[in-house]
């Protein structure tokens, strides 16, 4: 598995232990659930920027959102 997304895990089991929903999670980013979900399922490039807002979100730090990988 790549790192990216081991990321992109990380983050789908974060929002799920959290109870937020793609829905949830993409209106908070200002963009649609689908878009949220091509972010999560890697049809979209994660930026830095979105990384940092999904933390934010997620109420967790990035480090744990990038400490999933060996």
């Amino acid at each position: 598995m790549e790192r990216a997304e081991k990321i992109r895990n990380r983050i789908k089991e974060t929002r799920i232990i959290k109870g937020y929903t793609q829905y949830y999670v993409g209106k908070r980013l200002d963009i649609s659930q689908y878009a949220y979900h091509k972010i999560e399922s890697g049809k979209t490039a994660l930026k830095v920027e979105t990384l940092i807002q999904i933390a934010i979100i997620l109420e967790v730090k990035v480090d744990y959102l990038l400490a999933c990988y060996d």
